[in-house]
């Protein structure tokens, strides 16, 4: 054979493991497609609205304001407490006048491949040859049962590229830590630029992540005077040894100062206008089961299969989902058996910063509120009072477990090849292996299990919104609509039949008009103010109540009407507010409105995606009345 042909054979096979994951992590991403590739239309699913005011806000100011003509209350609001993301919403502003370009979805692929191509070359860092560190990258990346099952509900959950960059970094600093006595500053600098990255991903993973930097440190510098210890006994553990170059600390410091000054045009103003709203009220909620995190996916996918049940839970509740899988536990499990010191390991110091983070994160959603270990975390660690939804901690865990596994993978590994070539037991042993190769491909299974999507908004409708768009004015008055925040702030007094009533703001994407109402993932008392006057309280009674307006209520709608002249449309929802549907109330509208104008459909409740997509939706109606009463109300 030609050194050519050998060349080329050495290459394929170089890059063949590299290629392997890169193809599952890419058939992942094209299983995990939205039904809906354009604007969202449903509370948690209306994710575009806050690039769409981005944009809104780089049109019109060229720089990012946390305010927008988008809504009315009635001339304008303060939107700082979306759910920001600089990265998606930033750039994703750019592209918003394409609604239809599937922007979410190819930002999502790029946090795959970035996470992926980081992972491998990281884990190929720590030690591991090709085939392992390309094929476990992979599965790392793609085999995350609380991000699947929350993809397109909290699509700010999808960009965890730099948390779990951040946390395998950890690990290969925390290695170089404890089992080669060596520290690199370097790669310190790569991990502060993480920390700055970080905040261009959504609030949840600011918190975290600077408790995970904090945590590992912790753990070095309390083994510093063990080590110190140990090299004056002329044991084995010499001194710890620091490495860097200044040259290959520009590229990690130049990257720092441009993130940085990206972000602080971004902070200011988010700051800023925080603070004219005063404090805001996140009390925690949303806590799971711990019992959760051991959950045998791959028996429950059995007995599935055999028509039975274990009587868990619905797996794909995306708010409460804590579950990683056995494919994770067992062997982070057998690598802490393996390190202890009675089996000729190094000690479970090894994955001592990971095991210590993974029983934080189980306390903190499994035992709430619990002071003890609430408190010193909300209150020491930054920005982890915007953790508000406890079980969120359930993203982390598939990493802190994976970086348990790659931490101890030299005794992993080992162990295995022993098992496999062992002569006396050879049959156990093989059998033993084997199962867990097969409990790791049933557990996979679960990333084909369908995902809570919604559907296109249907032609009608979207023509009915457009029609609207060409209308004059500015405005468009929902009944319902909805000011409600996420902390619970205004919703039961404003923001009725919640969460459907959301869909106000969210189909304002298409007519592209202002509109009455908010809803953000946070909202203060003095935000509820504006709307804490008339006529808005008696809608809002009406539509708590679901009575249908009086007829001093209408005289004042009418009234309204007359004086708001901006106002292009008035859409009534009759499925959200059921008065409205009634037939005495129908001929109310008739008499002061007329009849509507048009009558379009939504699908009220999202679906978990079918073979034909779709199916089993629950539509609903949207009535289109003319902005302006029959008879005058003065009259």
């Amino acid at each position: 054979m030609s050194s050519r042909s050998l060349a080329i054979r050495g290459l394929i096979g170089s890059l063949l493991p590299f290629l392997t994951g890169l193809i599952f992590v890419l058939i992942y991403w094209y299983w995990v497609r939205p039904l809906n590739m354009g604007p969202g239309y449903l509370e948690d699913f209306c994710w575009d609205m806050s690039r769409r005011a981005m944009a809104d806000n780089l049109f019109r100011f060229g720089k990012p304001e946390f305010s927008s003509d988008l809504f009315m209350a009635p001339f304008g609001m303060s939107i700082p407490f979306f759910s920001w993301s600089i990265e998606r919403d930033w750039l994703g502003a750019y592209f918003w006048q394409w609604k239809e370009f599937p922007f979410i979805w190819i930002y999502y692929l790029a946090a795959l491949l970035l996470s992926y191509l980081s992972v491998g070359f990281i884990l190929s860092k720590m030690g591991l040859q090709r085939l392992p560190a390309w094929m476990l990258s992979a599965f790392f990346v793609t085999f995350h049962v609380p991000r699947h099952f929350a993809t397109w509900y909290h699509v700010e959950y999808l960009s965890q590229h730099w948390a779990i960059i951040s946390i395998f970094l950890d690990a290969w600093i925390w290695q170089r830590f404890i089992r080669h006595q060596k520290w690199s500053w370097n790669l310190e600098l790569w991990r502060i630029f993480l920390l700055v990255a970080v905040l261009g991903s959504p609030g949840y993973f600011w918190g975290p992540m600077a408790l995970e930097w904090v945590v590992v440190r912790g753990f070095m510098l309390a083994l510093l005077p063990y080590a110190w210890q140990r090299k004056r006994r002329s044991e084995i553990l010499p001194e710890i040894l620091i490495e860097g170059r200044w040259r290959d600390a520009v590229l990690p410091l130049v990257l720092c100062m441009i993130w940085i000054s990206f972000e602080l045009r971004w902070f200011i103003p988010l700051v800023t206008e925080m603070r004219k709203l005063g404090t805001i009220p996140q009390p925690m909620s949303w806590w799971a089961n711990p019992l959760n995190v051991i959950r045998p996916l791959w028996l429950e996918r059995i007995l599935e299969w055999s028509g039975m049940s274990l009587g868990w839970p619905p797996i794909n509740k995306p708010e409460t989902v804590v579950t990683i899988g056995w494919v994770y536990w067992l062997p982070a499990l057998l690598g802490a058996y393996l390190l202890r010191r009675k089996k000729g390991g190094p000690g479970i110091k090894v994955i001592g910063p990971f095991v210590f983070l993974t029983l934080l994160a189980i306390a903190y959603f499994g035992f709430g509120p619990f002071p003890l270990v609430h408190w010193p975390v909300r209150t020491l660690i930054p920005f982890m009072t915007f953790f508000r939804v406890a079980s969120r901690w359930g993203h982390f865990l598939p990493y802190f477990a994976a970086v348990m596994i790659v931490l101890a993978w030299p005794e992993i590994s080992g162990w295995i090849r022993i098992q496999w070539n062992h002569k006396v037991h050879r049959r156990f042993s093989r059998t033993v292996l084997l199962s867990f190769v097969l409990i790791a491909a049933v557990e996979l299974t679960w990333l084909l299990e369908p995902l809570l999507m919604q559907p296109p908004l249907l032609e009608s409708s979207q023509t009915l919104l457009k029609n609207i768009q060409k209308m004059p004015g500015t405005t468009v008055l929902d009944m319902p609509f909805c000011v409600a925040g996420g902390n619970g702030v205004c919703t039961s007094e404003q923001c009725p039949n919640y969460p459907n009533s959301t869909i106000s703001g969210c189909l304002s994407s298409w007519h592209e008009k202002k509109v009455y109402g908010l809803y953000q993932s946070r909202l203060t008392d003095v935000q509820c103010q504006i709307y804490n006057r008339s006529p808005y309280l008696s809608w809002f009674s009406a539509w708590k109540d679901q009575r249908c307006l009086a007829e001093g209520e209408w005289d004042e709608l009418c009234r309204y009407l007359d004086t708001h002249t901006e106002t292009s449309a008035v859409l009534v929802y009759p499925d959200i507010w059921k008065a409205a549907g009634t037939p005495a109330c129908v001929a109310q509208f008739e008499k002061h409105l007329g009849a509507p104008v048009q009558q379009g459909y939504y699908f009220a409740e999202a679906t978990r995606k079918g073979p034909r997509g779709g199916e089993g939706e629950q539509s609903a109606r949207i009535w289109h009345y003319a902005p302006k009463c029959r008879k005058a109300a003065t009259e």
